[in-house]
């Protein structure tokens, strides 16, 4: 069934596609690149026109600083020549100020010392520029009848056109500010420049910026529809606005507008976008303007909705979609009617071409030309087809007589037959070359395998069921069957030899299998023996071990007996010192009793005096004679109490020097048994030491019985380990016994018969008297005892000989 989507539907859509993604791409890039381009143009447009009214403004705005610094100048002019200024000169330069400048709406100066350039007047105070303290202090303003002069304020600090300059000490423009001039508030800003003479402040002058000029130059301009430019001053006050009600108005607070105003300071521009409070999306560009050389700016700031400044872009973006559309639909048109003639041309030649391919398939006797009259590609090609069918319809019917040949032959080969040929040919050479090869094969294979491989077959057969006795004849064979009578006699020798190995392997085995049981029992043995040993030294080596810590702790014992008897030989030490001490105290004393009572003798004496001074005295002198015997009185006790003391003392010394006598016996005695202890402590230690070598000793020993139990038990497991490869090897003979006996082959049964008589007496002789076997499993056994035993023992000798 033909699929309903066909080549030429599938190449229709495969042109569509591809022209739509073509086209469709070559438009994007043109219309992106027409609308950038346009984009490009009206930014740089907005950006020339923001420059065009930034650089006015700046020109303005530098010629009034410049007015200013200049009105500075000539008021500090006089204290450097030494002249006078005049009020009407003054007047006159200020009305020309005002004269060749129109944003000029006023000009002013302010001296902190009203006399310091013009004479105080208070007769003109209020008129002619004097304000109402006497000041010349004019205020020169420009009003719709002409210029006019006012008294100006009187000069304060507070002000922001007097404080700004003054506290900056250069020059300063203040924020925009209401000011009432001739009787209307005017929006303005002051300039003003400090004055000074020999470096001390002396006042401000300045000029008054009317800020309606720049809002009405903001108004008159505009951009495309609806677009304007506003004025932002360095204090972020809106200085012009198309809108009157914007001037003066601190500028919002966003992002967007802090970035700008920001990068003005640094006296960069910038771009951004913004939805306004009408929804639209508007575009700006900010403009930095440098206000003179004093480090302040002003902003410029263009807008214009995106609608308006993008409109030719919209426009060229809308019209190349739309010319891209109909170009597309009118190529798709001329894709269409190509399309659906191709299809015509394509049903045709596939129409032809089924009906060739039924009968290719045998699905039909004949088939039907292809017609197609137009002389073009496909009117040939249909031409060419009918041909090659013709030519291709004859080559088949000789096909069909070879392929029935091929199958007759190939048939008799099935059955096992290779005696017959192809003998038909074609007109197609590969079918003949086909038929050679197919011819030669069958040679090759007749002188392989013979003419008939029914016998070969019922030949290999037979060795499938392990009988090996079915023969083939080797003139009508080949060479495959000359080579199966060969492998049939290698066979038949191998199997022999299987099956003689196999029972002499068994009768080893079994021999094997009984000299590592007696092995393994005496191994058991042994290491039983081994075990009680080491229990036996590990007994000894704990008594050891136990007299070894009695005397670790007689020794320590042994020391600490030896620290006390050294503390008490120095307490003894210190006695005897502390004896000393007291004994030559005593002596002291005794000194100082010797002084008290010869004191008590000399004042006893005194009164005796006294008492004769006193009788002699009288009357007067009694009251002194009753002092005199008291006196003597406590002389005499004075001399008993030494008298007392002496003998305490007298006491004390017998008893020291006793208490000396009995320390330095006690040192002698500590001295002794110091003595002693070092005597005992050195015999410890030599028991000590011989416990050690002792317990080294019994350890060495039960090392030395650990590694014998440990090759014991190794010896063991070899016994076993053999054991088991004997067993092993032993179900292997027998395996192999087994499976030769499962084959029918020549001369089965004669050897079986010679092992079996010969198997009985050596295994009786194995198990009772292993002396007696023939000289054959002798060898065998003595061959494997080296292997395994032999080896083992070395390894004994080696370790005793290391111990």
């Amino acid at each position: 069934m033909r699929s309903q989507l066909g080549f030429g539907n599938k190449l229709l859509l495969q042109v569509l596609s591809t022209m739509v993604v073509v086209f469709g791409i070559t438009m994007f890039f043109v219309i992106k690149y027409s609308y950038e381009t346009s984009q490009s143009e009206a930014k740089q447009y907005l950006q020339e026109a923001a420059f065009k009214e930034a650089s006015i403004i700046q020109g303005e705005v530098d010629k009034t600083i410049l007015i200013t610094k200049l009105m500075g100048k000539k008021f500090e002019a006089p204290f450097k020549t030494d002249t006078h200024l005049e009020p009407k000169e003054v007047l006159q330069y200020l009305k020309d100020i005002l004269d060749h400048n129109e944003i000029i709406v006023g000009t002013w100066f302010k001296i902190k010392d009203k006399t310091l350039l013009f004479p105080e007047n208070m007769e003109l105070a209020g008129k002619e520029g004097y304000d109402k303290v006497g000041q010349f202090n004019p205020y020169v303003t420009r009003t719709d009848s002409g210029i006019k002069v006012s008294p100006g304020a009187v000069y304060s600090e507070k002000d922001s056109w007097v404080k700004g300059p003054m506290e900056s000490g250069k020059l300063y423009i203040t924020k925009p500010y209401l000011y009432p001039v001739n009787g209307e508030k005017v929006l303005m800003v002051s300039i003003g420049v400090p004055m000074y003479n020999n470096n001390q402040y002396i006042g401000v002058s300045g000029i008054d910026i009317n800020l309606e000029t720049f809002a009405k130059k903001a108004k008159e301009t505009r951009y495309y529809k609806t677009g304007y430019f506003f004025l932002v001053g360095q204090h972020k006050y809106i200085l012009a606005h198309p809108k009157r009600e914007k001037l003066g108005v601190l500028l919002p607070s966003t992002e967007k507008f802090k970035d700008a105003i920001k990068k003005a300071q640094e006296h960069k521009d910038t771009t951004f976008t913004r939805v306004e409070e009408n929804g639209l999306v508007n575009f700006y560009y900010s403009k930095a303007i440098t206000i003179g050389n004093e480090g302040l700016y002003w902003d410029l700031f263009l807008t214009v909705p995106e609608d308006e400044y993008l409109q030719d872009a919209y426009f060229i973006r809308n019209f190349s979609i739309i010319a891209a559309l109909i170009g597309i639909l009118l190529m798709a048109g001329v894709v269409v009617f190509t399309t659906k003639k191709l299809n015509f041309n394509l049903r045709s030649i596939g129409t032809g071409l089924d009906g060739f391919f039924l009968y290719l398939n045998k699905e039909t006797n004949q088939t039907e030309p292809i017609e197609i009259k137009s002389n073009d590609e496909f009117g040939a090609m249909a031409k060419s087809i009918n041909e090659n069918v013709t030519k291709i319809q004859v080559g088949i019917n000789q096909d069909n007589e070879l392929l029935e040949n091929v199958k007759n032959v190939v048939n008799h080969v099935g059955e096992g037959y290779l005696n017959k040929r192809i003998d038909k040919s074609t007109s197609t050479d590969s079918l003949n070359e086909l038929k050679n090869l197919l011819n030669t094969m069958l040679e090759n294979l007749e002188q392989l395998v013979g003419e008939d491989l029914n016998k070969i077959s019922e030949t290999l057969s037979s060795y499938m069921k392990r009988d090996f006795t079915a023969t083939l004849d080797s003139e009508h064979s080949g060479k495959i069957g000359k080579e199966i009578i060969e492998m049939n006699r290698m066979i038949t020798d191998m199997l022999r030899d299987n099956q003689e190995d196999g029972l002499s392997l068994q009768q080893s085995s079994n021999e094997l299998t009984s000299n590592v049981k007696t092995l393994s029992a005496n191994a058991t043995s042994q290491a039983a023996s081994l075990e009680e040993t080491a229990a036996s030294i590990d007994e000894i080596t704990g008594t050891i071990e136990q007299t070894n810590h009695k005397a670790q702790e007689m020794n320590a014992i042994s020391n600490q007996t030896k620290e006390s008897a050294t503390q008490g030989k120095n307490l003894a030490n210190d006695t005897v010192s502390a004896m000393e001490d007291i004994n030559n105290t005593v002596i002291n004393i005794n000194e100082a009793i010797t002084v008290i009572d010869q004191i008590a003798f000399q004042t006893n004496i005194l009164s005796l005096n006294a008492a004769v001074e006193a009788a002699t005295a009288g009357e007067a002198g009694k009251g002194f004679a009753v002092v005199a015997q008291e006196v003597r009185n406590l002389a005499s006790r004075s001399a008993e109490a030494a008298k007392e003391i002496k003998n305490l003392v007298e006491s004390a010394t017998s008893k020291a020097n006793n208490g000396k006598t009995i320390s330095n016996k006690m040192i002698e005695g500590f001295t002794n048994l110091e003595a002693k202890i070092v005597e005992t402590s050195k015999l410890i230690d030599d028991v000590t030491n011989a416990a050690k070598e002792q317990s080294i000793g019994m350890a060495q020993i039960s090392d030395a019985v650990g590694q014998l139990d440990k090759f014991t038990q190794e010896n063991a497991a070899v016994a076993d380990k053999t054991n088991d490869i004997a067993q092993k090897t032993n179900e292997i003979a027998i395996d192999i016994v087994n499976n030769v006996n499962l084959n029918n082959f020549e001369g089965k049964g004669k050897h079986v018969d010679v092992v079996k008589k010969e198997q009985t007496p050596k295994t009786q002789k194995a198990v009772q008297a292993p002396k007696t076997t023939d000289k054959k499993t002798s060898e065998q056994s003595s061959t494997q005892k080296t292997k395994i035993i032999t080896p083992q023992k070395s390894n004994d000798n080696d370790e005793w000989e290391s111990f």
